[in-house]
Order: structure tokens, then sequence, then C-alpha cells
């Protein structure tokens, strides 16, 4: 008789990270249910298994989805939520903080064995520094969504560790992948088609994450009890600069690396006049420049993962692989898409 296949609730699981960790919990045997605004992904294997029946989509708002509509879950992997680099934290709230309140009670409600929560390394704030580690001070860039997401995992802990319900915190880096079309097919577009911007001669350190790295750390996480109840910086463990990721691009794609370099003072200076003029006017939409991606772009920012190399975590692919398979799935879009 077939093992009955253990639950996994993913919120999110139609965007860009959800539909990569749904995929990878299919082919490790679990049975996937995924919340999510649309039930439709641009994940193509993603699209397989809902039309097969190994991944249950459900079109839901995690501020009001009734969750006891869906089997009861072993897990929970929470992605959902609002990220942006502009915006109202009260709109912010709602979304990554009251939408996570809901989800975390219901946890404990069905007794589920982890509730993992996608915080961000945001938390952290944009201050200059090199490989850090989890227990320094929070001090995020005065932006909604870095503040909602620092609200909203402080909440997490705080109320796993009262309700003895297990826990673990998930802080990516800036993930990059297929099926990207938040940043990725942007930034590497422009690269490839020699129009990329870069702050301060890209000379400061970042902390990329290819989204399979970040997918195998989760679920590191989730099938290892020794690793719950704490928090984990993510990235690929690089420390390589901003010029140094986007040059790789460049010769991937088989082009010259080229550049158009703007000082950091400059882009600052920028970036606060336009967002000035945004919210004078009420404009809601996020501005093509905006403060909080300019000042991460213009200090060092790279993170320690020793912590979840500890637990077991490790990177299967090279920031090379992850980038080549990157510029292979642009390679593969129709003109215009």
């Amino acid at each position: 008789m077939e093992k009955e296949k253990q639950v996994v609730l993913v919120t999110g699981a139609n965007g860009f990270i959800g539909s990569h960790v749904a995929c990878e919990l299919v082919e490790k045997g679990y049975l996937v249910v995924g919340v999510s605004m649309g039930t439709k992904s641009n994940n193509p294997k993603f699209n397989e298994y809902v039309e097969s029946g190994k991944i249950q989509m459900v079109d839901g708002d995690v501020t009001k989805f009734d969750y006891s509509q869906v089997p009861v879950p072993s897990y929970i992997i929470h992605i959902a939520g609002k990220v942006s680099a502009y915006g109202k934290l009260d709109d912010f709230m709602k979304i990554n903080y009251g939408g996570t309140k809901r989800l975390v009670e219901y946890a404990k409600e069905v007794g589920t064995k982890c509730f993992i929560y996608y915080s961000s390394a945001a938390v952290y704030g944009y201050n200059g520094y090199v490989n850090l580690k989890e227990d320094a001070e929070k001090k995020p860039f005065n932006n909604p969504y870095s503040i909602s997401k620092l609200k909203t995992e402080s909440f997490v802990q705080d109320y796993c560790k009262e309700n003895n319900l297990n826990y673990a915190i998930i802080r990516p880096g800036n993930v990059y992948g297929e099926y990207d079309y938040t940043s990725a097919h942007e930034i590497y577009t422009r690269i490839k088609n020699q129009k990329m911007l870069i702050c301060a001669g890209g000379k400061y350190k970042s902390c990329f994450v290819y989204v399979k790295n970040l997918v195998n750390a989760t679920l590191t996480v989730m099938e290892n009890e020794k690793a719950y109840n704490q928090d984990y910086n993510v990235t690929d463990g690089n420390n390589e600069t901003l010029k140094e990721i986007f040059t790789l691009i460049a010769k991937t794609f088989g082009v010259k690396p080229k550049f158009t370099n703007v000082p950091a003072f400059l882009a600052k200076a920028f970036a606060t006049l336009v967002e000035g003029v945004y919210k004078l006017f009420g404009i809601k939409k996020a501005p093509l420049i905006t403060k909080f991606s300019v000042w991460q772009n213009c200090a060092d920012y790279s993170f320690s993962i020793e912590k979840i190399k500890s637990v077991g975590f490790e990177k299967k692919y090279s920031m090379e692989e992850g980038v080549k398979r990157t510029c292979n799935w642009i390679n593969s879009l129709k003109e215009g898409k």
C-alpha cells in the first residue's frame, strides 16, 4: 500500500520563487497545496504539475482566505507577500503582517510541524557590511517593505515561541533565476543589450542567490528538526561585487561588458528627487528609480551563510551555472516577451 503523502501548504506558489519551491516539493514526493492570487504561473513545469493534480492550486488572498478549505498541512512555507520598493506602510502591513498573522494562527490550530516564513535580507538595512551574521542588529532602511518584513518576522518568532510552534525564518538575498519577471528579466535584458546602469562603478559587494539554491536551503531546513526555531541568511555566499556578476552575465551572453556608471551621490540625489515628486503628486505607481534600490547598491551588502550550512545546506549550483541557466532562459524568450 502506497504511503500517504505529506501535505505542504505553499503561499504564493505560482510566483517566481514559489513555483520553484512547489516543483521541488513534488519531485521529493510531497503533495503541494498552493494558495495564491491566481493559479497559473510563468513556470511551465509548475503548470504541468497543476494539470496532473500533483499541485493543488487554490485562488485565494492570504488576508482573508479560509484555510479550512484545504487539506491539513504537515508544513507551511509562507512566501506570499507584498513586494515593492515603494508604497504606503499600511498596505504592506495589511498583507505582510496581517496575512502572516492569520496563517501562523492557523498553523497552531492544526498542529503544523513547522511554519517557514520568508522574510528578507533587507531587514538589516544598507549600512555597509560584509559576511553579516544573523544576530546582527536589524536597522532596516526607511522603506515600508523592509519595515513590514522585520515587524512580521519578529511577530512570527514571538508567537511561535509562546505557543510551542516550530518555525524557521528564511532571509534570502537578491534572488534570481528562470521565470523571474520581477527583476532578473529586466537586468539580464539590459546587460544583453548593453544598456545597463551601474551605481558607484559596481564596486560594492552584493548578495545574490540562485533560486534553486534558495529552494534547496528551504527544504533542508524544513526536513531537519534540528534546524527549527532559528533564522537563516540565504545567499550563494560568493561575496561578489555588482560589477563582477554583471560582467559574468555579459560574458555569458557573449557581449562586451558595457555599463553606464552613475556616481553614488548623483544616484542618491536623483532617487530622492524622483520619490519626492511622486509623493508630492500622490502617484501610487512605483518610480523606475527608488531610494530603496539605489542605497542597496551604494554600500557593501553581503551575508554570512555559515549558519544555514551548519544544518546541512550545500550549494548545488555555482554562480556561473546559475547565471548560465538564467541567460539561457532569457535567450529562449520571444522578442518583446
